[in-house]
């Protein structure tokens, strides 16, 4: 079935390097029917890079516009038989998670804010990233910031990213 897939994704993105519309059934290996391309598959467009790492295993990574293809891999999960794993962000749009699915059956779904998804799946080096912006002005106070983020921080986390803050209001106030 790698083989099936790899065959059908090559030969959709072979003009335009991402999916669309009509190259998500062509990945498929299905008609092209009317519908909307959100509903169908999660996304307007995918620009897949896929790794094949074995014969039974690969790795496909991409971007897309502004949404994940959950859609599209719960439909490639159930087309070609595969388990799929996959993770998303957005911080624009200030969302992260995790959808799973095998034999087209959805085995996990959980989309939470973009700092708990960051925070989550790597705390630390995130959680300095944070104090850093934190440094930089991004927030005026602790309370602005995302409560469900902060709940997960250890008391001495939280501490050190109320000085942050506070740090920066202050070179403010001198720089005034």
């Amino acid at each position: 079935m790698l083989d099936l897939f790899e065959k059908r994704l090559a030969e959709a993105t072979e003009e335009t390097n991402h999916l669309w519309w009509q190259t998500y059934f062509a990945v498929l290996g299905q008609e092209v029917v009317d519908g909307d391309v959100y509903n169908e598959f999660g996304s307007r467009w995918f620009h897949p890079d896929w790794e094949r790492l074995s014969d039974t295993n690969g790795v496909l990574t991409g971007d897309s516009a502004w949404s994940p293809v959950s859609e599209f891999f719960l439909k490639l999960s159930d087309v070609y038989g595969f388990e799929i794993e996959s993770t998303y962000e957005e911080g624009g749009m200030d969302f992260g998670g995790w959808f799973n699915c095998i034999n087209g059956h959805i085995t996990r779904d959980e989309c939470v804010s973009y700092h708990v998804y960051r925070f989550t799946e790597e705390d630390t080096e995130f959680f300095y990233s944070t104090v850093e912006n934190a440094e930089d002005g991004y927030w005026d106070s602790i309370e602005e910031m995302d409560q469900v983020f902060i709940a997960m921080l250890s008391e001495t986390q939280k501490e050190e990213l109320i000085t942050a803050i506070n740090k920066y209001k202050e070179n403010e106030s001198i720089s005034n």
